[in-house]
């Protein structure tokens, strides 16, 4: 049962947060896209060759693969080398060490969503049915955060809905997207790695080729 407000991300585009600390090694660049009462949210571009010193967190963290890259993860007691693909996500749990390196010959970006652990307590709040042209795929779901990956068939949408939690989206693939958060409505096209997140009144609906999104 969730007692903390989840992250959701679209497969449309991808989250990732970091904290603020230090500056990046060499061949890092960090970027902050979000910093509010329940996460902060940054970019990272890793150049290759770049690495991160093995680390902890007092927090625990969500991290997507936002472009295609070769990634080596230390997570804990874990190692693992791999090609991986816009929308893999890692959960990095508070106080596990663990790094990154970029083994390849091109640039990658990573979103990292750090769940600040003062953040309020928000009520249980189970997977709903996805409504038509919308698929759902939920790739992590823990007392800390649910990772959903959503694929938007063109001109589908949601209905105004509600959540009892903070919700975060992060754009996977570039497309259309109309989205209203309380009174705010907006419909633009979205590239990948643009973020929002709401509580309050929420709707998305897409325009055109098939997109795809992931919510946390």
């Amino acid at each position: 049962m969730l007692t903390r407000a989840p992250v959701m991300v679209a497969l449309s585009a991808v989250v990732a947060a970091a904290a603020q600390g230090p500056q990046p090694p060499p061949g890092i660049t960090r970027t902050q896209l979000a910093d509010n009462a329940t996460v902060l949210m940054a970019r990272l571009r890793m150049e290759p060759g770049a690495r991160e010193p093995i680390h902890t967190h007092p927090f625990a963290a969500v991290v997507i693969q936002l472009t295609r890259g070769s990634v080596d993860m230390t997570l804990g007691d874990e190692h693992t080398r791999a090609e991986r693909e816009p929308g893999f996500v890692w959960f990095i749990p508070k106080e596990v060490p663990h790094a990154a390196v970029n083994t390849g010959s091109t640039a990658y970006d990573l979103i990292t969503i750090a769940i600040k652990p003062t953040r309020s307590e928000a009520a249980a709040a189970p997977a709903t049915a996805a409504p038509a042209g919308i698929t759902r795929t939920t790739l992590l779901d823990n007392d800390d955060a649910r990772v959903v990956r959503a694929q938007f068939a063109p001109g589908s949408g949601e209905p105004v809905h509600t959540h009892p939690n903070d919700l975060v989206t992060v754009q996977l693939t570039m497309g259309r997207v109309e989205m209203l958060v309380g009174s705010e409505r907006t419909s633009r096209i979205v590239r990948p790695g643009l973020s929002a997140s709401c509580r309050a009144a929420c709707r998305t609906r897409t325009g055109a080729p098939t997109r795809r999104r992931s919510t946390f």
